[in-house]
């Protein structure tokens, strides 16, 4: 019985790389609240009823219809955002939604294999919340080479960052996605105020200054590894 490996490589090869997914992402304007639905409309989280005159995507809508590329996510935007453990709502101590790219995060992911990358240890997901699982900090230039080595070609890197407020509050305020593509480099993905979807590569010199230069202070990043190619969810 002559061997299926030929045929699996090169159906393997004939798959698109996952940059090239999200390809058609890049240079939507920032608009904000928006969001690319589960109809493929450009619409907003507050008023998904409603239909935007041209593309736009916010950072978590971004995230989302990275997702949809990356890991055929399905779902609605209400799923994406869903208050994973109740404890982000009007009444909440901590700030209504205060934890809302760490939800997103954990939401697009559920129903994959997945692991948090850390420069070192690991840690679970598993009865974690907003405030024990915030990753790493992000002006540790030792932590992301440890780190970067970690970023696997073919895996999608779902994350939030976080910071902390004034009076000790943490807020998970912005998402981005990591991809390293099929030459070694790793890209980070996201989308700002006043700007449009934009990648950053951050193995060419000056690429992690970059970064952290758009990210001063006080912030982390917790990156949650994606296998692509098992789901049970939407």
């Amino acid at each position: 019985m002559p061997s299926l490996l030929p045929l699996v490589l090169l159906s393997y090869a004939l798959q698109p790389q996952p940059e090239a997914l999200l390809r058609d992402l890049l240079g939507v304007p920032y608009v904000n609240d928006a969001v690319l639905d589960e109809r493929d409309r450009w619409t907003t989280f507050t008023h998904p009823e409603s239909t935007l005159p041209s593309p736009g995507l916010n950072c978590s809508g971004f995230t989302i219809a990275g997702a949809r590329r990356l890991l055929g996510y399905s779902g609605t935007v209400e799923d994406a955002t869903r208050d994973r453990l109740g404890d982000s709502g009007k009444a909440s101590k901590l700030g209504r939604d205060w934890d809302f790219a760490w939800d997103l995060v954990l939401n697009l992911s559920e129903g994959h294999p997945r692991r948090v990358v850390l420069p070192e240890g690991e840690a679970s997901i598993q009865g974690a919340s907003g405030l024990t699982l915030r990753g790493f900090p992000m002006n540790e230039l030792v932590d992301w080479q440890r780190v970067l080595p970690q970023i696997r070609h073919g895996r999608a890197y779902l994350c939030s960052l976080s910071k902390t407020l004034k009076g000790g509050h943490i807020q998970h305020y912005h998402a981005v996605l990591l991809l390293r593509d099929g030459q070694g480099s790793v890209w980070l993905y996201q989308t700002l105020p006043f700007g449009h979807s934009h990648r950053l590569n951050l193995t060419l010199p000056g690429g992690l200054q970059r970064m952290q230069e758009m990210f001063r202070g006080n912030k982390r990043i917790l990156i949650v590894e994606v296998d692509r190619e098992a789901s049970s969810k939407p």
